[in-house]
């Protein structure tokens, strides 16, 4: 099973705070998500966080690391049904 690294869960972190369009929200304490799954990733917060802005950012993150562009390639194959 996948389980995404401790750096870059601390960077998908950084990226949902980043990306926040409240300054104060009860559904996440005002971090940008919600918990992390089994596989170290994060669920962002639906109310405050711009998800459109937030997957934009972390692709940009994931298309320089192999490893992760791997895991994640759903996210570069637009368009295909």
């Amino acid at each position: 099973m996948f389980r995404l690294d401790d750096k870059h869960l601390e960077k998908a972190k950084e990226l949902a705070a980043h990306n926040r369009k409240k300054k104060t929200c009860n559904t996440c304490y005002d971090r940008g998500y919600i918990g992390t799954a089994p596989d170290n990733t994060i669920m962002l917060c639906h109310k405050c966080v711009d998800i459109e802005k937030a997957t934009k950012a972390w692709k940009d993150y994931v298309k320089d690391i192999p490893e992760l562009k791997e895991y994640y390639k759903e996210l570069f194959e637009e368009g295909k049904e």
